[in-house]
This record gives C-alpha cells, sequence and structure tokens, in this order.
C-alpha cells in the first residue's frame, strides 16, 4: 500500500522534524536493525535527534553493526513530539510494547517492503517489489543529499544482504546490485561483513542444531520438512531465543523440499513459526490466515502452544499447499 508522492511526503516529514523516533519490529533480523541504523546515522549528521527503539534484544550475529549500543529496548520513553518511523515493520503490533504510541502519534510514517503491509502509519512508503526496506532506506538517504558514510553502507548492506539471502533469492533484482556498489563507493568492507553474517557462527548456534536436527520431519513424499525447538531443548543448548537465526534454513535447503517449517517455543509459553517456500509455492498467503505476514517465500506467525500442536497445524497446511 504505497501513497501517491509517499517518498516526497517521508522526505519532507523528515527534513522538517528535530527528533525522530526510529522503529523496529520484534524478533529483529538484519534489515530491521540495518535500515534503521542507517537511517540513525544520517539523521545525527544532519544534526537531529534521533532514536531507535526496539521491544525485544539485539541478537549477538548483529552485535557488530555500527551504532548498535544505541538501540534502546522496552523501557525506553516515548517523546510525543517525535517523528515516530516504522522501518520494515509489516504491520503495527510487529513494534511489540511501541504499537499503542506509535498509532496514536502526531507524525508517522513506514518504511517497509512487505506487500501485505496494511498501510498503519500517516505517510506509508511500502514496495511489496523491494528485496528489502534497506532498498527504500539507501533511497530516502540518497534524496536526503548527503554521500553515503562507510557506518551508512554496512547498515545498509547488513539490511539488503540478509533479506536476499546473501543474493540468491528471487526477490534479488538490479537494483539490489546497482545498490551494492554505491555501498562499495562507499568504502563497505565487503569481505570482512559477508564472513560476519554468513559464514561464522555463534557457538549456541551450532549447540541448538544439534538438538534441532534430530526432530526433523519430512512428509511421505519429501516435499515438506518441519523442525522444532522447545524452551527446555533450547536451555539444554545452553542458548537464547537470538541463537535460533538460520535454523529454518537448514529444512527448507533439504533436496526435493518445497515448503518447510521451523516451529520454537518462545519463553512466554508461545509458538512462534518460520515458514519457507520455494516457487510456485507461497507462505505468506497462509501466514496471514493465521495472524501472520512475511514475503510470498518466507513469512511467520506466532500462535498459541503447545508446540506439539501449533507445529501441527501448520505441518498439515503446508502438507495441502504443496499438494495443490
Amino acid at each position: 500500500m504505497n501513497q501517491p508522492n509517499a517518498m516526497d511526503a517521508m522526505l519532507s516529514a523528515v527534513q522538517a522534524a528535530d527528533s525522530v523516533l526510529l522503529l523496529c519490529h520484534i524478533f529483529p533480523d538484519g534489515d530491521t536493525l540495518g535500515s534503521a541504523l542507517a537511517l540513525w546515522h544520517r539523521l545525527r549528521r544532519m544534526g537531529k535527534r534521533a532514536r531507535v527503539l526496539l521491544d525485544g534484544a539485539v541478537p549477538d550475529y548483529l552485535d557488530f553493526l555500527p551504532g548498535v549500543g544505541a538501540v534502546e529496548d522496552a523501557r525506553a520513553p516515548w517523546d510525543d513530539r517525535a517523528l515516530a518511523v516504522a522501518v520494515d515493520v509489516s504491520a503495527a503490533d510487529r513494534m511489540g510494547v511501541f504499537a499503542p504510541r506509535f498509532l496514536a502519534a502526531a507524525l508517522s510514517c513506514a518504511l517497509d517492503h512487505h506487500a501485505t503491509n496494511p498501510g498503519f502509519a500517516g505517510v506509508n512508503v511500502v514496495d511489496g517489489h523491494a528485496p528489502a526496506t534497506a532498498l527504500l532506506v539507501h533511497d530516502l538517504l540518497a534524496r536526503l543529499g548527503q554521500p553515503l558514510s562507510q557506518e551508512e553502507a554496512v547498515c545498509l548492506y547488513t539490511g539488503l544482504s540478509t533479506d536476499t539471502g546473501n543474493f540468491i533469492y528471487e526477490s534479488t533484482d538490479a537494483r539490489s546490485f546497482e545498490m551494492m556498489a554505491d555501498l562499495m563507493r562507499a568504502g563497505l568492507p565487503l569481505a570482512k561483513y559477508a564472513r560476519l553474517l554468513f559464514r561464522q557462527k555463534q557457538e549456541p548456534f551450532v549447540r541448538v542444531l544439534a538438538q534441532v536436527l534430530p526432530t526433523l520431519r519430512l512428509s511421505d513424499d519429501g516435499r515438506v520438512a518441519l523442525l522444532t525447538l522447545s524452551n527446555d531443548m533450547l536451555a539444554r543448548a545452553g542458548a537464547l531465543p537470538m541463537h535460533t537465526e538460520g535454523v529454518v534454513d537448514y529444512a527448507i535447503d533439504l533436496k526435493g523440499v518445497k515448503a518447510a517449517c521451523f516451529a520454537r517455543e518462545t519463553p512466554d509459553g508461545r509458538v512462534k513459526l518460520s515458514l519457507r517456500s520455494l516457487p510456485p509455492y507461497r507462505v505468506d498467503e497462509l501466514a496471514q490466515s493465521m495472524g501472520g505476514g512475511g514475503h510470498s517465500l518466507a513469512a511467520g506467525v506466532v500462535m498459541d502452544g503447545p508446540l506439539a500442536e501449533a507445529a501441527q497445524t501448520v505441518w498439515r497446511a503446508l502438507v495441502r499447499l504443496v499438494q495443490c
């Protein structure tokens, strides 16, 4: 849902604002944090007061991001006078405790690339064809008229590369590489950050894999895969929820698998389900029907437990999906 002249309206709002609150989504990934921090760096260079708010914790694998120490958690105070900007947030409730305050804000904008975004902000810059919200932030930064800094390039690279699966997902387009050329010109140390994001593994992540991989379940035809993780298993691994990022890839990357799910218990006893698929099968509509959302080939939903029941519900839906 992209409003006419939305980017122009957002540009005007940002230029006029003295103070800006940048909102990330819960269970943060590289795109929401990288995009928000890139914009945070630029706003500070412009002499504006800028803050990044997140209901949750920054995942360990993103602790290298320039400026990440400035990210504030759910205890952060709200500034009613500030321009509120949701970055890579597909629906208002994805901001967690900050959602009611965002929706009540006098001035609000959303920068997002989820096609399911309903347009919950005052100004909505939503491009469902963009491979990452980082691309939209890159466009906004170009309009703001300063050369990219290396810190901004690192943050934007993180958003773009993680949401394109290191440039292998179908969403990767010519704009992705045009943007990468600009980031390289800004001094992006590509080899360093590509290794941090895609080669280096946290020890707790490897321990989580040791717990999860034995739970693998495949449909009779081998086209649907399921992995599960309980809170007890997570504790045995000595890991935190943030150390589960990327586990679902071990299911969808199996030869012959067309749709996959990674189901894990959350600390409050609910179940977070990460869904993946390969064309022509889509999981965004399935996730949306269950109260979640996302992209056509990568989506998610949080459901009430217990774990086994939630996983079975999605399992059956995925089996039906690939039979269509």
